[in-house]
């Protein structure tokens, strides 16, 4: 029996001794830092030009911000049309991929005016430059012509980081 006590004993001091080392050696491990950014994000619209326009057209001056471009062209008779070539630079030093472009019309009067756009490059690396046309025409095929001829085109083009 006295060498059962003292097995019992052992085991417990034992277990003891491994449960304070265990704790001791058991801490949190906290890193503070600062991080720095080792880049710039800077994708924006440098220039807007109307690159062909019918002769009876006014495409007017366009007007343009880092993120936004706003024209107002007047288009006469059916057939008429005016195109604008919008140019997006990355000017940062992390490269771009396009993640959404949605265009959406707002009509005021009678429907006589489409548009198209070419194709927008879907990557844009640090430095590059990209173009795009925006095409908008007097629909032909009108049989009645509206006193009113205003649309309103609002686009959303959003790069995002590759």
């Amino acid at each position: 029996m006295k060498k059962k006590k003292i097995i019992i004993i052992t085991f417990l001091i034992t277990i003891i001794l491994m449960s304070v080392g265990y704790s001791s050696l058991a801490t949190d491990l906290n890193i503070n830092g600062i991080t720095e950014i080792a880049g710039s994000w800077d994708v924006k619209i440098t220039n807007v030009e109307a690159i062909n326009v019918s002769s009876s057209c006014d495409a007017g001056k366009p007007t343009f911000t880092d993120t936004s471009v706003n024209f107002s062209a007047k288009l006469m008779k059916p057939g008429d049309e005016i195109t604008y070539k919008v140019t997006i630079k990355n000017a940062g030093t992390i490269d771009a991929k396009l993640q959404t472009v949605i265009f959406t019309e707002e009509i005021d009067g009678i429907l006589a005016l489409n548009y198209t756009t070419t194709q927008i490059t879907p990557e844009l690396n640090a430095g590059e430059e990209t173009t795009f046309n925006i095409t908008v025409t007097y629909v032909k095929d009108t049989e009645e012509i509206p006193e009113k001829k205003t649309k309103t085109l609002t686009g959303i083009i959003e790069y995002v980081q590759k």
